[in-house]
């Protein structure tokens, strides 16, 4: 999977869990726009958008819904095996 790829789908199960949390909690976008400061167009960005999003944003928001961050962010990630680091790559060289 491509690196974009990963980013566009990590975003969408982001924004999935924040929408779930404020359905099941039934904290509408004006109670966000309210609670946070941030503009109606800033949140529905946030929320339904497909466009990066700024931690500080993310943050404000997971506060308006009342919840912990990694809550929001408990998405599985695969981690790629990674050539040894350039420290560990001289040493086999000498």
């Amino acid at each position: 999977m491509g690196e974009q790829n990963f980013e566009d789908n990590f975003l969408k199960l982001l924004r999935a869990n924040l929408w779930a949390i404020s359905n099941s909690k039934k904290i509408t976008l004006e109670d966000i726009q309210d609670r946070t400061g941030l503009s109606y167009s800033q949140v529905y960005r946030i929320m339904r958008g497909n466009n990066n999003m700024s931690i500080k944003n993310l943050i404000a928001v997971c506060k308006a819904l009342e919840v912990q961050p990694m809550e929001v962010m408990n998405i599985p990630i695969e981690i790629p095996k990674h050539h040894l680091l350039r420290k560990n790559r001289k040493a086999i060289k000498k």
